[in-house]
């Protein structure tokens, strides 16, 4: 099985300027969701395969608990696939242009000279030339879709999973082809070129499950409900089968919205159980009165009056230690909301800036893995003196020991064990004479075991 996902991305009113400087912008909660599922699964030349119909099937149940009009259809000729294209492009047309369309394939498919294309149950393919005038080309159908002119549309196509083609076709047939990057365009496939991916033996294909199970996950971007299919079918297959993704988009699409920020009284209210700090308590009946919260404060600030001291920290300096082990805009935000004039508030103003400032750098730029990752990492710990070794993109003990040691360089938290684009980024803000040339040696050698292997400073 091979899966290509396409999300087509109407021009957004958005410079380049802007981009660089803010979030992306979602796609509205609010905006009509419209999907078709289709699935291939009883071919009259090509034999039956086992689990598409199920997948569609599976597809279909979780697009309609995340807010879309589901049609489903099974089981298509070329005749009525195309049409069932058409009319899908006419209905999204016509519910405007805030429109989030979702096409789900799972079926047959197959590649010709560089092209992909999806095969209709009443394919009789014996010789490549029959391929064409016989299938429906992916291309097109995406084409199709872009042309509605809505929002985003979202193009899944899960096939591959085995080969039934004689020889003559089989040799050059075997998977779909990876697209590039486009602008305004998402692009995923469930395993590399050239290579047939498992059906699954428990019902469902592993690529069709695991984006399932990561599209009902509230606050995942379409991105990241690929990177969680991607990491799942890797695990779940052996690494015999990794997807990648490729992505240019400008807008942000949550099949499940995050759940709300927590209110100022409600963040009040953590720190305040957390310290077990009467000052929090009265600060939050006196700045809340009127909220849910502010009943359950009185109640516990009774409690701790009953015996408890209610000395202890001013309470500005336990909300920004609690947003500071927090790490999240929102709880330094509380901080300067709170106590505006104070030195707390300008940590906190300029913590939460800081943490904006990632969040927009993580939500931009091209996302880089494998070899190519890590050897950007090399080269930026070679920058800062803390790696000296052979930039040749292996993720050996020597770039695990400077990542080590390039950890304290920056306030930022990355996994310093493993190749990430957290750490590259966090990397490239350090100055080069702040490198690790500065830092103290180390008088006796500190070491932490990883995978069986100990590596030390």
């Amino acid at each position: 099985m091979v899966a290509i996902a396409f999300a087509v991305l109407a021009a957004a009113d958005v410079s380049p300027a802007r981009a660089a400087s803010e979030t992306r912008k979602p796609v509205a909660d609010s905006a009509p969701r419209l999907a078709l599922v289709i699935g291939n699964a009883h071919y009259a030349k090509l034999g039956t395969l086992a689990n598409p119909g199920r997948d569609a099937g599976l597809i279909a149940d979780r697009l309609r608990q995340t807010g879309f009009e589901v049609t489903s259809v099974a089981d298509r000729d070329l005749k009525s696939l195309s049409q069932d294209v058409e009319e899908f492009a006419q209905k999204v047309k016509a519910r405007g242009p805030s429109t989030v369309a979702v096409l789900y394939y799972a079926g047959h498919g197959v590649e010709n000279d560089g092209a992909n294309y999806l095969v209709p149950v009443n394919a009789d393919i014996k010789k490549r030339a029959d391929i064409v005038p016989q299938s429906l080309s992916v291309k097109r159908v995406a084409d199709r879709l872009s042309s509605a002119g809505n929002a985003l549309n979202i193009l899944i196509v899960d096939a591959c999973r085995d080969n039934p083609f004689p020889p003559a076709v089989a040799a050059s047939a075997a998977g779909l082809v990876p697209m590039g990057a486009v602008y305004g365009v998402f692009i995923a496939s469930a395993t590399g070129s050239g290579k047939t991916a498992f059906d699954g033996e428990d019902g469902h294909s592993p690529y069709t499950r695991a984006l399932a199970e990561a599209m009902i996950v509230p606050g995942e971007r379409l991105e990241d409900v690929f990177k969680s299919v991607r990491r799942q079918v890797r695990l779940a297959t052996g690494e015999q089968q990794i997807p990648w993704e490729s992505t240019s988009l400008e807008l942000d699409f949550f099949f499940v919205p995050p759940p709300p920020p927590p209110s100022q009284a409600a963040q009040l209210l953590a720190a305040a159980k957390e310290t077990g700090n009467v000052a929090l308590y009265d600060l939050l009946i006196d700045r809340f009165p009127a909220s849910p919260e502010a009943i359950e404060a009185r109640a516990a600030a009774a409690a701790l009056r009953k015996g408890a001291s209610t000395g202890g920290p001013a309470a500005a300096s336990l909300v920004l230690d609690r947003a500071r082990q927090t790490r999240t805009p929102e709880a330094y935000d509380l901080v300067a909301a709170l106590f505006p004039d104070t030195p707390e508030a300008d940590e906190a103003r300029g913590a939460a800036s800081r943490l904006r400032e990632i969040t927009v750098l993580d939500s931009a730029g091209p996302i880089y893995e494998g070899r190519e990752l890590v050897q950007l990492i090399q080269a930026q710990l070679a920058r800062l003196d803390c790696f000296a070794g052979e930039q040749g993109g292996t993720f050996d003990t020597a770039t695990i020991q400077g990542l080590r040691r390039a950890s304290q360089l920056s306030d930022e938290r990355f996994l310093w064990y493993r190749p990430t684009m957290a750490a590259l980024r966090a990397l490239k803000k350090v100055d080069s004479q702040d490198g690790c040339a500065r830092q103290k040696t180390v008088a006796a050698p500190r070491c932490l075991r990883v995978n069986n292997e100990d590596f030390c400073q």
